[in-house]
């Protein structure tokens, strides 16, 4: 009994993880607390208490690394596929890949960390970002509103790119003054936004971020502030009477949604829309659509599915200062996806990760970042040319770091981690290269460590992107 009590307390903190336990099932639901191999028992006395603390460094790391190994399996049964596209079921196991701490610290560190440093010229955040590179920093004059700043990870996993932005949000606003109390709330309300594909990841994230949110504020589970993470979820069979409740310009535009949210799950965030729509008239007239006390046609699993969308779609209209993510890598798409990347995407069309990197460009702020860790191939071969020229034409390369060829086991591919600004080409860039390092990600990150303390270390480069114009293909 003190277990499902237990259960259904977690419901009303954390809804989003935890389902309400419905009486009659209780009498079906017997916790057993004796069996040596049975999961409480092993919760209980297996596993040292001084592990659930999560003031330590690394606990929320460990909800990443536990997703992505729980997810083996069928990663491996769906990229060793082959031939054949990857089913729309399969894609967050075969895309789903942890990103590894100090490649998130560089990404975040480099694009969040240094817009605040380009604003805040009396900031001494810098010493707390440990992997800030050595680059030139240019002062900004503009205003900046601490609680405008919006972070986008647009293919979160398990949360933890935004989970240590967190972090680095608490210092900005301690040096505006705010307690960290008063700051946890405000990060969660306003500043942190997700989205993924897959339900159990983003219920990882959603509880990492409150678990993160809850070691700065004590009453943040009972406070109904609720982090800025959705995930896709098809949307189909909305019944007629939900249009018929709508006026006709609302139901005219809640259909043509819907139809493309009928493949939400496989085409995620990189969904195109038509228009500006405005979210909050939408809301507004969805929330008043009334159900009867039987509701046989759904028609509130209808409205919170439609909320859920708007929201979403929302976060794919707003322009951001800062989108960091490690997008998935795939290139054997199914025939919608295909054709859909084909209409929208056509010259980034060579692989999945592609496609977000141009993508998520358009989505920043002028002088905005964007970070990513991505297979290295971009940089190089002429399937990707188009995506370079664009880049080299138009954005900033603020800073790239390319790994050694197998550094990162996880990946199955060579990999780098850069982050471009949303700027013309204006200052010279920092370039690392790791190739000779081996030993994997543990000395990759020391060798990074190694040329932030020294710069003449000899694998840091400066140079201006114009110079890879002078090469055909721009690599």
């Amino acid at each position: 009994m003190i277990f499902i009590k237990q259960a259904n307390k977690l419901n009303d903190v954390l809804p989003q993880l935890f389902e309400k336990i419905a009486d009659y099932s209780e009498l079906l639901f017997t916790p057993n607390y004796t069996d040596v191999n049975g999961v409480i028992h092993k919760l209980v006395n297996d596993i040292d208490e001084a592990d659930f603390d999560v003031t330590k460094s690394g606990q929320v790391e460990i909800i990443g690394w536990l997703y992505q190994y729980y997810n083996t399996e069928p990663h491996e049964r769906v990229v060793n596929i082959t031939g054949g596209a990857v089913k729309r079921a399969d894609i967050p196991a075969a895309t789903q890949l942890f990103t590894t701490d100090w490649v998130v610290r560089y990404m975040v560190d480099n694009s969040l960390g240094k817009y605040w440093i380009e604003h805040e010229a009396n900031s001494k955040i810098d010493k707390d970002l440990k992997y800030l590179l050595p680059a030139d920093i240019k002062r900004r004059t503009d205003d900046l509103n601490l609680e405008n700043i919006k972070i986008l990870d647009n293919a979160m996993g398990s949360g933890h790119i935004l989970v240590y932005a967190f972090d680095v949000l608490i210092k900005m606003y301690e040096e505006r003054g705010y307690s960290s109390r008063e700051a946890a709330s405000l990060v969660l309300a306003n500043n942190i936004v997700g989205l993924e594909i897959d339900k159990r990841a983003y219920q990882l994230a959603y509880f990492a971020l409150m678990m993160k949110a809850r070691e700065y504020n004590r009453r943040i589970l009972t406070s109904n502030i609720s982090p800025r993470v959705y995930v896709f979820r098809d949307v189909t069979n909305i019944p007629d009477d939900v249009y018929k409740q709508l006026s006709e310009t609302t139901a005219t535009e809640i259909k043509a949604l819907v139809t493309l949210f009928s493949d939400a799950t496989e085409l995620g965030s990189i969904m195109q829309f038509e228009k500006q729509y405005d979210i909050e008239l939408l809301k507004s007239e969805i929330t008043k659509i009334k159900a009867d006390e039987l509701d046989v046609f759904g028609i509130a699993a209808s409205k919170d599915s439609i909320i859920n969308m708007l929201n979403i779609i929302n976060v794919l209209q707003i322009k951001y200062e800062v989108v960091v993510t490690n997008p998935p890598y795939m290139n054997k798409f199914e025939t919608s996806l295909k054709k859909y990347i084909n209409n929208h995407f056509k010259a980034y069309k060579g692989d999945l990760f592609s496609v977000f990197i141009f993508n998520n460009l358009q989505m920043l702020k002028p002088d905005g970042y964007a970070a990513y860790m991505t297979p290295f191939v971009w940089m190089f071969i002429k399937t990707y040319e188009a995506l370079r020229t664009y880049i080299v034409d138009n954005k900033q390369i603020s800073s790239l770091i390319q790994m050694e060829y197998s550094a990162f086991e996880e990946a199955t591919v060579p990999i780098n981690t850069f982050v471009i600004q949303n700027s013309p080409n204006h200052e010279l860039g920092s370039y690392v290269k790791l190739s000779e390092f081996t030993g994997g990600m543990v000395v990759q990150d020391q060798k990074v460590l190694e040329i932030i303390e020294n710069p003449d270390t000899g694998y840091l480069y400066r140079t201006n992107q114009a110079n890879f114009k002078k090469i055909p293909g721009s690599p």
